[in-house]
């Protein structure tokens, strides 16, 4: 599911996400604790939307360069 953030700010937060937490989870101290909280499927998931956010986003300018060949 899409999250109501606009996409920079998605983005931002994603960037942030994938700096941190490779190396919190690596961590022996962290990493267990964010792993019971979830924190590495939900890297999964802001990545799953991050990839559907460009595929909606090809899709609009899909539709938006048709609209001239049909005109």
């Amino acid at each position: 599911m899409i999250s109501k953030l606009s996409d920079r700010a998605f983005r931002q937060d994603l960037e942030d996400a994938e700096r941190c937490l490779p190396r919190l989870l690596a961590d022996p101290h962290y990493g267990p604790i964010l792993r019971a909280r979830g924190a590495d499927q939900e890297l999964d998931d802001m990545r799953r939307e991050w990839r559907e956010r460009l595929e909606r986003q090809r899709a609009r300018r899909l539709r938006y360069e048709s609209s001239f060949a049909e005109g």
